[in-house]
């Protein structure tokens, strides 16, 4: 398992819940996804020199409070791999950390590439989201 945490400015913290709230603003986010049709999705991703077509699943999406709870479960030829994320949204900040687990017949020769590339993601996705949540055109 692999971890990766990180905080990030926001604006407005009542923006942020609303926006976190919604699991398809997430998947607006997520760079590479071709098709969504409620909570499962596919998309393209690289995966070192290759690029590679993934169906992906939104298992667990709450939030209480002011943390919002996501599980993602991604699959690929050989190899799953379970995304973890909890956001804490505070005044003017959100706190984040994310926890990678692989499986599959390929997840051993490559963890370290999926692992590297699964943490760019989360952090691609979080700059998404958080640009969005301090657009001024969002209300």
């Amino acid at each position: 398992m692999s971890n990766v945490a990180g905080e990030e400015k926001i604006i407005n913290k009542e923006r942020a819940i609303r926006f976190l709230s919604n699991y398809e603003n997430l998947l607006k986010c997520t760079p590479g996804i071709s098709k969504i049709n409620n909570k499962e999705f596919s998309a393209s991703v690289k995966v070192g020199p290759l690029n590679v077509e993934v169906q992906g699943t939104i298992v667990e999406h709450k939030v209480e409070n002011n943390k919002v709870f996501d599980k993602i479960e991604v699959k690929g030829p050989g190899i799953i791999v379970t995304i973890s994320t909890v956001v804490t949204i505070e005044d003017h900040k959100l706190s984040w950390e994310a926890e990678y687990e692989l499986s599959g017949s390929l997840a051993k020769a490559l963890e370290n590439t999926i692992t590297k590339q699964a943490k760019e993601l989360t952090k691609q996705i979080i700059s998404c989201s958080v640009s969005a949540i301090n657009s001024s055109n969002n209300s």
